[in-house]
This record gives C-alpha cells, structure tokens and sequence, in this order.
C-alpha cells in the first residue's frame, strides 16, 4: 500500500498512529494518523511500500496494518457507516488524523483526494478505512 503523502513525512504520522513511535515524536505540525481514504474499500493487512508498481518494496522499518472497519464518503461532506463497521468518528478531527496534519480540514483532505485521484469528481465514492497495527 502506497502512501505518497506520508514519504516527505518519514511516515511519522502514520507510524504514531498505528502507535510505532508515541505521538510526542511528532513535529508541532503533525498528527497521528489512523485513516486513509481511497476509491476502494480496504480488507486484511497491508504493509507500506515504496517505490514503481513494477519495483514496490517495503519500507523500513517495516509498518504493517490491518483494516477490518470501513465507512463511505462523499466528498460533499456525508459519511456513511453500515452496521458493524462502527468505530470512533469525530468530524472535528477526521482530516487530522487521515492527512496526519494539524489543522487539516474537510475541505483540505477534499482537495487533496481530488488531487491524488484525478479521474475522481465531487460525486465520486470514496472509503474511509480505519488503520490499526497487526501484531
């Protein structure tokens, strides 16, 4: 699993929300991460890669997570939770915690998601995928 936006982060804000290093490591800027959203929703366990989709390899260290809780957005601002994926949802921080960034807002995390999927509009479906570490 690529996370692009981590790489110029080290993926610290990633690596403290699955709780690698502990959250005060973080620059004052950055935020545990613990989402990701995508176009697709995500099921088992990953770990973060590098590199071409011909030549991925893992980072190191090594991060691995696992997905097992899914909600749906649109990007006009409504989540969708079905029965049995529920998990803790603040609006007030969710962009926070899947940019990673302090500060971050719907808005941003929208725009960004456009940027990084640029067939996607503002009535594209995207999937909110809860990160926790494996063990």
């Amino acid at each position: 699993m690529w996370f692009v936006q981590q790489k110029i982060y080290n993926y610290m804000p990633l690596r403290a929300g699955l709780g690698y290093i502990p959250a005060s490591e973080l620059l004052s800027n950055l935020s545990p991460k613990t989402y990701t959203s995508r176009l697709k929703p995500l099921s088992g366990e990953y770990y973060v890669v590098e590199g071409s989709r011909f030549k991925a390899k893992p980072v190191e260290p090594e991060i691995k997570f696992k997905v097992s809780k899914v909600a749906e957005l649109n990007l006009h601002g409504v989540l969708t939770v079905l029965p049995g994926n529920e998990f803790d949802f603040s609006w007030k921080t969710f962009a926070e915690k899947d940019l990673g960034t302090k500060g971050a807002t719907f808005e941003m995390l929208r725009d960004e998601l456009l940027r990084l999927n640029k067939k996607a509009t503002l009535d594209t479906p995207f999937y909110v995928n809860l990160l926790e570490k494996t063990i």
